[in-house]
């Protein structure tokens, strides 16, 4: 690590996407003397003199590079990415980059769904650790700073790590996503076990046994592995009888889920998972059970916005593939309007039908999938087509009744309609409150 480091002077480094992790890259490689190219598919909005900007397109300049930092928006199978590898010139991720230029404690948070309640609940359970990664501040961000790390990383960011190694690394769950991005499911599985390649004996492995894919990863670890379940008491921790429970030599309960503010299956795992890297790494339980209690969960994940006419409604904007939308919809007994749809990221809505036949009452579909989600769900559940969130609303308050519930969980990406999910989110809320 030093000594890329130190090496960095002497290094001419191309940075492609000039996002938040891309900026952040560039700021770190400035600090540490490294010249630096910005490049980007768009216009660069950044009044950097000693940068030199390359917008609308990445060109031969890229090729003059010592090095690339990629953001996780820029795909790795592109023919560009393909030539820069063909011509020898290393690519890492903003997220391998800022590895290397931090020191300290890593615990590193991968999974298809509940890798932010998580992140979030692990940082709050150990006091002055920093929350970094995929969440929100990019890890590059911290560049020469030494700590306890925090960090939610996806399968984007873990393809092209190389010395990134956690202490404690998770892997919460994995289903079908971003199957625009991966060429296939095989490959966005194996991009997420690379978050324990690097681990050695010493370090910690954390899995999930109840999910198929998870459980038989332990064979392929070199560290020590724990599990998390709900449905067997494993050696890490379990869920039973209401309770959850840290077992590493004996049973330990922690809380009853009746004292979490959190509700629902999903943030059982969630809880799980962060109360055991938690208590490896600091047995403060009274920590983790002061934490549980208090931690109201997140915006735009299953968040209860209000209510009209006695119709409740949710915004679970994050949602953003069908896996997620089933764990919503396990959130709720029935009498449910579910809004879906979004950008299509090559994910079948049809693993939803048994819970969709068993609690909804009907369906509103919005954007680009809304036809596949008619040819996929319409044989059991009548379809309705809106074209805003406007309409939704519309929809959902005339045909509504007393006592349901209105599920905003997309199982889509946003990009159609909206910038990100939180714009989405922030959409649904503002038609509610026309109402309200």
């Amino acid at each position: 690590m030093r000594g890329f480091k130190n090496s960095l002077g002497s290094k001419f480094v191309g940075v492609l996407g000039a996002g938040r992790s891309g900026k952040a890259a560039t700021l770190a490689l400035l600090r540490e003397g490294a010249k630096v190219l910005l490049s980007d598919k768009g216009a660069i909005k950044w009044d950097r003199r000693d940068i030199i900007k390359e917008e609308s397109g990445h060109s031969s300049w890229v090729f003059s590079t010592d090095m690339v930092v990629i953001s996780p928006s820029v795909i790795v199978h592109s023919p560009f990415i393909s030539r820069l590898k063909s011509a020898g010139i290393p690519v890492i991720s903003e997220l391998e980059l800022g590895f290397r230029l931090t020191d300290g404690y890593y615990m590193a948070i991968t999974g298809t769904n509940g890798k932010t309640t998580t992140t979030n609940l692990l940082h709050q359970m150990i006091p002055g650790s920093i929350k970094a990664g995929n969440i929100g501040t990019p890890l590059s961000a911290f560049a020469g700073k030494s700590g306890i790390f925090v960090l939610e990383v996806s399968s984007f960011q873990l393809m092209t790590i190389d010395t990134f190694r956690p202490n404690i690394a998770m892997i919460l769950n994995i289903e079908e996503d971003h199957l625009d991005w991966h060429k296939n499911f095989e490959e966005y599985l194996e991009a997420k076990v690379r978050i324990f390649e690097n681990q050695k004996k010493d370090d910690v492995l954390i899995l999930n046994y109840d999910d198929r894919h998870t459980r038989s990863l332990a064979n392929r670890a070199k560290s020590n592995v724990y599990f998390i379940s709900i449905e067997k008491k494993v050696k890490g921790a379990f869920y039973e009888n209401g309770s959850l429970f840290i077992n590493i030599t004996q049973p330990i309960k922690i809380i009853d889920t009746e004292e979490m503010k959190l509700k629902g299956l999903h943030n059982v795992y969630n809880a799980l998972f962060a109360s055991l890297a938690a208590y490896l790494y600091s047995e403060d339980m009274e920590k983790i059970r002061d934490v549980l209690r208090e931690f109201k969960g997140l915006p735009h994940r299953i968040e209860y916005i209000g209510e009209i006419n006695g119709i409740k409604f949710y915004n679970d904007s994050k949602g953003t593939n069908p896996h997620a939308v089933l764990w919503a919809l396990k959130s709720f007994k029935n009498s449910i309007i579910l809004v879906l749809g979004g950008e299509d990221k090559g994910l079948s809505f049809v693993p939803l039908r048994d819970e969709i036949e068993k609690k909804v009452k009907f369906i509103i579909a919005i954007g680009a999938t809304k036809n596949r989600i008619k040819n996929e769900l319409g044989d059991i559940k009548t379809v309705e087509f809106a074209k805003d969130m406007d309409e939704v609303f519309d929809i959902a308050l005339l045909h509504g009744e007393k006592g349901d519930t209105v599920l905003f969980s997309p199982g889509c990406s946003s990009f159609d309609m909206f910038a990100n999910y939180k714009e989405r989110g922030d959409a649904f809320r503002r038609s509610f409150q026309k109402r309200a």
